[in-house]
């Protein structure tokens, strides 16, 4: 949370109407609720992250939560979007504190101070009583309040959306333009763009993983406020948390490297799990592609077949340490890597012994001077 607002703790209370009931489903880039795989905010790597309402005639109230790599602890803010309206926040690591910046307009304004000077991520999460927590990386979530049908293109004010957002903190759900049927599934989009160096260049771009019909009930009242931590089970239900568990429930990743895997990473995003004590189990398989045939060949290597363990919520592997446990690392020197089994260890998520739910993505890392790196992230196909 970034900071308590004085605002009522009234109760959860959902609307009278609730809304139609959904199944979600993994959407193809648009969605009501968006998932980042990774951020990096490390060393000179800075993290962008946006978010777009692509509705161009309703209003769209979210919360954007930051969570860190071991124990997906949290730091949420309220987003105000009028109709095909942009939110954008960095988050470098400046001296060794991970600041999260924004001078966006729909942030809440009792935030625009805090946000422009920087917002220290670890100090935030140690002061709401969380310790031993890493924001160098993790990932984000884009969580559905509110829907307004505003009825046309125009702009409306953000001192509009904010009086909305808090009238539905004190639970009142009389605007006649409050949508009744929820967030739309295909309103939200978002990205992450990974700058470096000191002239903060591009080097990539990763669009959020979407999920279609997560928004089953609106909720008011002190939960959608920020002064509590954001919960799946609150905001998006234990039924649609199931749901998006199992599309992300996953056994196998397989992608291709080259250069004997130098600065190459896969990283295994695994979300709603939010505890310390987390392990997965895992077998690795590597094989070479031959090219010095007409059709290549692909030749299956022996080892490393085994089981690995991962832990935390987010899971970097080097590839080059996979390639060197190899018989003959030599031949090894460009090919295909297969991560398999993946299966909790500890009770979370689906439970222990059940097949993961996560994102995978590939990170190619090459220094192309002092002052620079560059980053190439891409997701990874996480089929069933």
């Amino acid at each position: 949370m970034l900071k308590k607002i004085a605002l009522a703790t009234t109760l959860s209370v959902a609307l009278a109407s609730s809304l139609s009931a959904n199944v979600v489903k993994a959407n193809d880039g648009l969605g009501d609720f968006l998932i980042a795989p990774l951020y990096q905010a490390a060393g000179n790597v800075c993290t962008e992250v946006r978010v777009t309402n692509t509705n161009e005639t309703s209003s769209i109230l979210a919360k954007v939560a930051f969570r860190e790599r071991i124990s997906s602890q949290e730091v949420d803010l309220p987003i105000f979007l009028s109709p095909g309206d942009v939110w954008s926040g960095t988050v470098c690591n400046e001296n060794g504190r991970v600041l999260l910046r924004s001078t966006d307009d729909s942030n809440h304004p009792s935030a625009m101070g805090v946000l422009k000077a920087g917002k220290d991520l670890t100090a935030q999460s140690n002061a709401s009583g969380h310790s031993n927590v890493d924001f160098s990386e993790g990932y984000v979530e884009i969580y559905p309040i509110a829907q307004f049908n505003e009825g046309s293109k125009n702009k409306v004010q953000k001192s509009v959306l904010v009086k909305r957002w808090d009238n539905l903190v004190d639970g009142n759900i009389n605007d006649r333009k409050l949508s009744k049927r929820g967030v739309n599934g295909y309103s939200l989009n978002g990205e992450v763009l990974f700058k470096t160096g000191y002239k903060g260049i591009v080097t990539a771009t990763q669009e959020m993983t979407a999920f279609k019909g997560a928004h089953q009930k609106q909720l008011t009242g002190s939960v959608i406020s920020y002064g509590n931590d954001t919960s799946p089970e609150v905001l998006l239900g234990m039924k649609s948390k199931q749901e998006i568990l199992k599309i992300l429930q996953n056994s196998t990743v397989a992608f291709t490297y080259d250069n004997s895997g130098e600065a190459q990473y896969i990283a295994f995003t695994y979300p709603f799990g939010y505890t310390a004590a987390q392990t997965r189990s895992y077998r690795v398989v590597v094989r070479d592609m031959e090219e010095n045939k007409i059709e290549e060949t692909v030749i299956f290597s022996p080892v490393p077949v085994k089981t690995n363990a991962m832990n935390n919520e987010v899971a970097i592997l080097s590839v080059a340490d996979i390639i060197a446990q190899t018989s003959n690392p030599a031949m090894f020197s460009k090919g295909q890597i297969q991560i398999q089994a993946i299966r909790n260890v500890s009770n979370t998520q689906l439970g222990s012994g059940e097949k993961a739910s996560f994102i995978a993505t590939y990170i190619r890392q090459s220094n192309i001077n002092e002052k620079d790196r560059v980053i190439d992230a891409k997701y990874v196909a996480t089929k069933k």
